[in-house]
């Protein structure tokens, strides 16, 4: 690896860097850069009649050949002009991680290229999909907008094990189903076992949904109306065969409404129904209808039932601003009122998403528990209190103080230390301290330790994940299943010089007509299902007899499936 690929990986947040990986450019074979140009002609061909305007201004923005697979330095030049960058990863991400890319502005790039049998369409992640589908669009300032705020959304959405699961068969799918010697009974196999596990998510998280409407917005996304409108989602953009099928009656389209996240959808399959926004604003409005909805924006009772149902590490924000991260134990309640809560360890406290001094996991790592809410005869949250309002209560430091909540709970100590953050009263820490609940049990007692208590009336915020993921990280290790590498016989790698050769034909200045001549030749004798090449031959070649016997052999091979013709005819249509 490069230092140009070190000083891109110093650029992004540490804990997103292992999920990164080199992009091997040297790995992409002549025919893989033929496929790419074969792609993207074919879609510049298409799309700049149907695809939204800022898809062909995108191209030329980030950077993006037709003639060649981009380079991820290449791309990062191009992209940095209008606040964004590229990283190369492998396959599939979580969706945490995957949104809290998008958060930083950061392109997810799949290293991997599609291999030529599945020049239609694949179900992985490819470089073309990312490439090709997602980064052009980014270019528009608003769109760019919009997926960013996405991504915050993404990273305080609640998973749960169901998600992971489901996650991790999708990522095995997608692989064996683009390797092409996959025998046709494990994908079958692998796709059972992903419908029987969408199938038992009868409860859907929130980060279920999220992922919904991301699928039908930002991968499959049409913009204008019903009956007149343009393709923005990355998933009909970077595929030749569903950005055309798309447009078909039978596919349904339907306005954009929140309901698009009752809509769940198969990776495999081309989708029977899409959904169109009026605009960009109307995208919008739809993302903070959804937002609305989830724990991070209501907190209470609600945001911490989330939390327990995930069964995954979470935080518990107070009104004061300081947040507790950890897996939740459990809570009290009175009505939709919360009085007090536990953390199992490790717990980490911070406040806007910086851990404070003193309070991470090392000292909380065996739990945390504090009292929430309005203190007793005092009129206000507790954490509008100042040092002044503090002393006249008798909470000094130093010294020994009572204090009590209007939910009963009784707090008892020598107050050792009162923390501010912006005016806000955020803890008080205490020793010797007794905390009891409502009928007298015991919540802490002095032999436990130091009582650092969270200070605030209620809980408006509850999310996934701790707050400051740097230095409370708790994201998933990479997934252990990763693409499978391809192995070229001699056969295959004397295609790819073939394509290679024909490449440098192309570049120069007078193409050699014998040259030319002896590669159809070889092609006759021992590829005689090469199509790919055989187009790029046809665009090429000036005589007249060359070209009739390549088009009778193009004609031959689409004749051997619907694909065939339809990739055959769509590239004689750009000679």
């Amino acid at each position: 690896m490069g230092q140009a690929y070190q000083d891109l990986l110093q650029s992004i947040p540490v804990h997103l860097r292992h999920f990164v990986v080199d992009q091997n450019y040297s790995r992409y074979t002549a025919q893989d850069h033929a496929l790419w140009r074969y792609i993207m002609r074919r879609n510049m061909a298409f799309l700049k009649d149907v695809a939204h305007p800022a898809y062909v201004n995108g191209l030329i923005k980030t950077g993006i050949s037709t003639e060649y697979i981009p380079n991820v330095f290449e791309m990062n030049e191009a992209l940095g002009k209008i606040g964004w960058k590229a990283v190369i990863v492998d396959g599939f991400l979580p969706p945490a991680v995957f949104m809290e890319f998008q958060l930083h502005r950061i392109l997810v790039i799949s290293a991997d290229m599609r291999t030529i049998e599945h020049a239609l369409y694949t179900p992985a992640p490819d470089i073309v999909h990312e490439a090709a589908g997602h980064a052009p669009i980014i270019a528009d300032p608003e769109y760019a907008s919009f997926l960013q705020r996405f991504g915050y959304y993404g990273t305080k959405a609640f998973s749960s094990q169901k998600d992971i699961e489901i996650y991790e068969a999708i990522r095995l799918l997608s692989i064996i189903k683009e390797y092409p010697a996959t025998p046709p009974e494990e994908i079958e196999r692998a796709e059972a076992d992903l419908k029987q596990k969408i199938a038992e998510n009868t409860r859907p998280s929130e980060m279920t949904l999220l992922s919904r409407m991301h699928w039908w917005t930002v991968e499959y996304g049409l913009i204008g109306t019903p009956d007149d409108y343009k393709i923005y989602g990355a998933g009909l953009l970077s595929s030749v065969g569903e950005s055309k099928n798309c447009l078909r009656d039978s596919v349904k389209k339907l306005p954009l409404t929140l309901d698009c996240i009752n809509y769940n959808y198969d990776i495999t399959k081309e989708q029977p129904q899409l959904f169109v926004n009026r605009d960009w604003a109307h995208l919008n409005a739809v993302l903070e209808e959804y937002a609305e909805t989830l724990a991070f924006r209501r907190g209470g009772v609600y945001g911490m039932e989330q939390a327990k149902s995930c069964g995954g590490v979470s935080t518990v924000q107070l009104s004061s601003g300081v947040q507790i991260s950890g897996m939740l134990h459990g809570y009290a309640a009175e009505g939709y009122t919360i009085n007090f809560l536990r953390m199992q360890g490790p717990v980490s406290l911070a406040v806007d998403g910086q851990q404070l001094e003193g309070h991470g996991t090392d000292y909380h790592r065996d739990g945390y528990s504090t009292p929430v809410g309005r203190w007793k005869n005092v009129a206000k949250d507790p954490s509008g209190l100042s040092n002044g309002d503090l002393q006249k209560m008798g909470i000094v430091k130093d010294s020994r103080a009572t204090l009590e909540f209007e939910s009963g709970i009784m707090v008892n100590g020598i107050v050792r230390r009162v923390l501010f953050h912006e005016d806000k009263l955020l803890l008080i820490t205490w020793s010797d301290c007794t905390v009891k609940g409502p009928e007298g049990q015991i919540l802490f007692q002095p032999d436990w330790g130091m009582f650092d208590m969270a200070v605030g009336a209620s809980i408006p915020s509850v999310f996934s994940g701790t707050a400051d993921k740097e230095r409370h990280n708790v994201f998933p290790p990479k997934s252990e299943k990763v693409a499978i590498p391809l192995e070229y016989d001699t056969a295959a790698q004397k295609l790819h010089a073939m394509y290679k050769q024909i490449r440098e034909i192309r570049q120069s200045e007078k193409p050699d007509p014998a040259a030319l001549q002896n590669i159809r030749v070889l092609l006759d004798e021992r590829y005689p299902d090469e199509w790919l090449l055989r187009l790029e031959l046809l665009e090429l070649s000036n005589d007249d007899g060359e070209k009739i016997h390549l088009q009778k052999a193009l004609s031959r091979i689409s004749q051997q499936g619907s694909d065939k013709k339809e990739l055959i005819e769509a590239g004689l249509a750009l000679l």
